[in-house]
């Protein structure tokens, strides 16, 4: 009887054990990728550096800055996206970059699910919430694209 009640404890506490290791959150250290303009014709990136962004998820809280030089045609602006790439092809808005700079911060779900970050050049008075053409991008390293 004895033996019957440890062998329950150890099997209760095994899947109580593996329930809580799947719910526990990657931490991956911060990242600082090159932003590079897009590929003509498309798709992918080529080799023109037109700036940064760097990301440090931790958890469900995800910061992201951007650092680049390029400047939006006139009556344009630069907006910045998470792409879930060759997935769902989930766009996530992070807004606008003013004078190539973005501050963004959430608390996202699962931020490693995107495997790009895109930069796309919109009208200023843009009323469609869909992302323009990738104007410049980033693949994302793991463990991003998971």
């Amino acid at each position: 009887m004895i033996s019957k009640k440890i062998l329950l404890f150890g099997l209760v506490t095994a899947i109580m054990f593996s329930i809580t290791a799947s719910h526990q959150s990657i931490n991956a250290a911060p990242i600082t990728v090159d932003i590079n303009k897009a590929k003509n014709p498309g798709p992918g990136f080529g080799e023109e550096k037109i700036g940064t962004v760097s990301i440090d998820a931790q958890g469900t809280k995800t910061t992201i800055s951007t650092n680049m030089t390029a400047k939006s045609g006139q009556d344009k602006v630069f907006e910045a996206w998470l792409v879930d790439e060759g997935g769902s092809n989930y766009k996530l808005s992070l807004g606008q970059a003013v004078d190539g700079k973005l501050q963004y911060a959430a608390n996202l779900v699962n931020p490693y699910t995107f495997k790009q970050f895109i930069i796309t050049e919109e009208p200023k008075s843009d009323t469609d919430p869909n992302a323009g053409n990738t104007f410049a991008g980033a693949q994302l390293p793991p463990p991003f694209g998971q």
